[in-house]
């Protein structure tokens, strides 16, 4: 795979390159965006090839996802990748990541029930959290750059009645990722008050330190809402799965999605291109891997220092997590100035919890990274004369 082929994505219906104005406002379609957590490179061949070959059957009627090649091809992922043994029952098909945590909340805590998560975190959490209760435990940043939690704090909210902790393993924006220790802990805290851990783990496979499934620790209280599209670049084709060892739960989600929200009918491109990721693309992900981290690298060689910023290469992801309070440098002030100065459309941190970073997505040929860097410096350079 060529990482550093330039693919023009303007006029395919792109969220990130086509629909700029709507979140960064009228007149910036001509940015060039960091901002979508997708990445600007083409899927792997084995994927291309499976979808290319399945459209040449030419009908496209209703199908189905439970059934042994889509799950053996999970079961396979996180055994070879994770050492995680996935029972076949476990797996579960659903729409979206953020449709699962929706329906799962709503029937392990229901409306106006007590949630606890980590801030900063992924915008999409803080929408589908708005009917509970919302428990915030403060990511910290050390003196290296390392983000811990405060389990404190964490316990505090678990006494107070928090029937649900729901993780991001890697965390999107910040990119850290939990350690064994860490999770051992957590759901030992969990086990002690009758928590559910729910993770989002779709981050995971885009990373540069191991990552411990939580089901890999215990499988009577955790929960796995994931995906291939972030890992493959495959989120427009749909689709999702949950791995869920309760029964009862297990049960109540499939009738939900089936009965209830008529969605348990897969898209026949989401299934196959899991099928064909998972089964034959895992030397694809380590060199896509190996590019993003040198990506990472290169933005810390030109950034960190500059003017007063600080970056850090993320444990895992393709999310930069650009620290600017060191620049004195007011947030609507950058804002600006990356649009009119820089010519760049980059996430505020603001969006996730923290005004002073920027999330800048490197997921993409280094080309377009150094437009990103120079935008940012650009900005930078303005507002420190």
């Amino acid at each position: 795979m060529k990482f550093d082929e330039v693919i023009n994505r303007r006029g395919t219906y792109s969220t990130q390159w086509d629909y700029i104005e709507d979140r960064f406002g009228e007149g910036t379609k001509d940015l060039t965006p960091f901002s979508i957590s997708d990445t600007d490179f083409k899927s792997p061949q084995p994927i291309l090839d499976t979808i290319l070959e399945r459209t040449k059957h030419g009908i496209f009627g209703y199908s189905r996802w439970n059934h042994d090649e889509y799950k053996n091809s999970i079961q396979k992922w996180y055994k070879n990748r994770y050492k995680t043994d996935i029972e076949k029952d476990w797996i579960v098909y659903s729409p979206t990541v953020i449709y699962s945590i929706s329906v799962l909340l709503e029937h392990l805590v229901g409306l106006d029930g007590k949630v606890m998560t980590h801030t900063p975190r992924y915008d999409g959490f803080s929408k589908i959290l708005k009917p509970y209760n919302l428990y915030e435990a403060q990511l910290k940043e050390d003196k290296d750059g390392i983000y811990r939690t405060d389990f404190i704090q964490i316990e505090k909210g678990f006494k107070d009645g928090v029937k649900v902790f729901l993780l991001c393993n890697p965390e999107n924006p910040t990119g850290k990722v939990w350690g064994l220790t860490e999770l051992e802990k957590l759901i030992s805290l969990c086990e002690k008050y009758d928590v559910i851990l729910l993770s989002d783990d779709i981050h995971m496979d885009i990373a540069r330190k191991e990552v411990t499934p939580v089901l890999k620790i215990d499988s009577k209280r955790c929960i796995i809402v994931s995906s291939a599209s972030k890992t493959f670049n495959t989120p427009a084709l749909g689709g999702s799965y949950v791995l869920i060892p309760m029964a009862k739960l297990r049960n109540e989600f499939i009738e939900h999605i089936k009965e209830r929200d008529s969605v348990s009918s897969p898209t026949i491109f989401g299934v196959v291109s899991t099928i064909a990721g998972y089964n034959h693309c895992e030397k694809w992900v380590d060199e896509l891997n190996e590019y993003l981290t040198k990506n990472c690298e290169y933005v810390v060689k030109e950034l960190d220092g500059y003017k007063g910023l600080k970056v850090r290469i993320p444990e895992a992801t393709y999310l930069m997590w650009i620290d600017f309070k060191g620049t004195n440098i007011k947030l609507e002030d950058l804002k600006k100035a990356l649009v009119e100065v820089g010519k760049v459309a980059i996430m505020s941190g603001e969006n996730y919890g923290d005004p002073y970073k920027l999330r800048l997505n490197v997921g993409c040929p280094l080309e377009k990274v150094k437009i990103g860097v120079e935008g940012v410096k650009r900005a930078v350079e303005k507002l420190s004369k």
